[in-house]
């Protein structure tokens, strides 16, 4: 009798100290940090997502309009309207272009991560070549899921939002009425986002390592998925509810170790930003393409180590996560079994997606 999702934990906690501290390694968890990164495993727990509550600024004092540190009202009645708009399309043509290339690096990724976590080995150049067709094939599946998921909320939300905007910008006041007016809507949208998010869980905790095994596409490897769980509906429920828990519990203890580093990487960065400040205004420096450009690199950059330095704290839930599908998945599919318990003298059959020589 196949295993329940209860009783995997053990085996991925194992492995996961296996794989992290005998022995440990600081090569291969900076190499997992960065697959943490590209997939987003890094917040899979749900602990690791403290940096949406930091601020988003420092705040600095208002002065003179044209002063490097002037407020941003006056900011913008100093700047040229025409660089305002170039700004803005630019900053919009490269969040887009910044959004397919994460999905692109994160599709490939997620196959390098599962080989990873299989072999308890993380190598990321040979890796990365290897896993570029399957990568590509979950890429244009991943952007179509994306695409939808984003028209058919807005669709939803269009009712609420047109009378929303009506009433605020009538200045009337927006009760309780309103809101349960539309509650039966709100709940559709509540049903959706649920069901979106467990084919996004489903798809990197089972339909990946289909894909990784057989060297099939999406869609088949969602048929042989959608077969087992067919045939167990109460193991895979039980998974479900399960990481529900377990993400909760690691959300809160790795919550407060990121709250802590989080902390700690503030403090000098503050430093360094307001001496910054301070240098601009000391130079007589003002607001214009070239310090704006040079603002948003130097914070990009900053919040890419920020990132970074989150995601290595993270790397046992990175490891974890993907153990813990793997080892339940493993009990109903024979193909990944022969792969986590290879038998004596047989050694480890090889990947169809992705050969390993």
């Amino acid at each position: 009798m196949a295993k329940s999702a209860v009783d995997v934990i053990g085996v991925a906690l194992e492995h996961t100290k296996q794989q992290l501290l005998k022995p440990f390694q600081f090569g291969q968890w900076t190499r997992l940090a960065l697959l943490a990164m590209a997939t987003g495993e890094m917040s899979t727990g749900g602990g690791c997502n403290s940096l949406a509550k930091m601020p988003s600024a420092f705040p600095v004092p208002s002065h003179d309009h044209q002063n490097f540190v002037a407020g941003p009202a006056d900011v913008l009645r100093g700047l040229d309207p025409a660089l305002i708009g170039s700004l803005l399309m630019v900053a919009i043509i490269g969040a887009v272009v910044l959004m397919l290339v994460w999905i692109y690096v994160a599709s490939v990724s997620r196959f390098v991560l599962f080989e990873s976590v299989l072999r308890k080995h993380c190598e990321l150049g040979a890796a990365w070549d290897r896993w570029q067709r399957q990568g590509l094939r979950l890429f244009g599946f991943q952007l179509l899921f994306t695409l939808f998921a984003w028209v058919a909320a807005g669709l939803m939300l269009l009712p609420v939002l047109i009378p929303l905007l009506k009433a605020v910008k009538a200045h009337q006041q927006v009760g309780p009425g309103f809101i349960l007016a539309f509650l039966p809507l709100l709940l559709i949208f509540g049903a959706f986002a649920l069901v979106m998010a467990l084919v996004a869980v489903l798809t990197k905790d089972f339909v990946v390592p289909v894909m990784a095994m057989e060297g099939v596409g999406v869609i088949e490897g969602w048929r042989r998925v959608l077969a087992m769980m067919k045939a167990e509906k109460g193991g895979y429920a039980g998974y479900i509810g399960m990481k529900i828990v377990l993400a909760i519990g690691a959300g809160v203890v790795f919550g407060i170790l990121v709250g802590i580093v989080v902390a700690i990487f503030l403090i000098p960065g503050a430093l360094i930003g307001v001496a910054a400040v301070l240098m601009g205004k000391s130079a007589g420096l003002q607001l214009n393409a070239a310090t704006i450009t040079l603002a948003v690199v130097a914070g990009t950059i900053l919040l890419g180590i920020l990132l970074y330095v989150v995601a290595f704290v993270c790397v046992p839930i990175a490891v974890f996560f993907p153990a813990y599908a793997m080892y339940f998945l493993a009990e109903r599919y024979p193909q990944l079994a022969a792969r986590l318990y290879p038998t004596a003298g047989s050694g480890s059959p090889p990947l169809v997606g992705a050969p390993i020589g």
